[in-house]
């Protein structure tokens, strides 16, 4: 891949972790569902994950179970802010590509009264299909988590 075509290619990567970002925290689920392929893999750590730690990982795989369980299940009730930072992002072929994003995020579950602050990476795989890409598998984990009780 020439160089103009690559760096081409990693801006659509960052501009598609920018719309992850951006429709998770404004509920556009439609939109924010669109961002994956149908078979994709969605996990995170609810725990930190480093020096040998149980994350405690749930992870989802298929855009029903996805939109059912992450979304209609724990997602769509809460107040959240997503940042991403400092992408490492790698083109492993015309249609294959994988990244880790440092990460930030506050989620406010009134219903349950509790608020979440964490720190930590995804860790994305990308598959491009149809002129566009889209996350294969995403896995949040954690190095930090602050939770307190509203």
């Amino acid at each position: 891949m020439d160089p103009l075509q690559e760096l081409t290619e990693l801006e659509a990567l960052k501009q598609l972790k920018g719309r992850y970002f951006y429709y998770i925290d404004t509920k556009q689920w439609d939109s924010w569902l669109g961002l994956f392929t149908a078979d994709a893999t969605l996990a995170w750590d609810s725990e930190v994950s480093t020096r040998g730690r149980d994350g405690q990982t749930t992870a989802f795989t298929g855009l029903d179970a996805i939109r059912e369980q992450v979304v209609g299940g724990i997602l769509d009730p809460t107040t959240s802010v997503h940042q991403g930072h400092t992408p490492v992002l790698e083109i492993l072929s015309e249609t294959e590509a994988r990244g880790i994003w440092s990460m930030e995020d506050i989620v406010v579950a009134s219903h349950r009264r509790r608020v979440t602050h964490g720190w930590g990476h995804y860790h994305e795989t990308y598959r491009k299909a149809d002129g566009a890409w889209k996350i294969t598998s995403l896995h949040l984990t954690r190095l930090m988590v602050e939770e307190t009780r509203l």
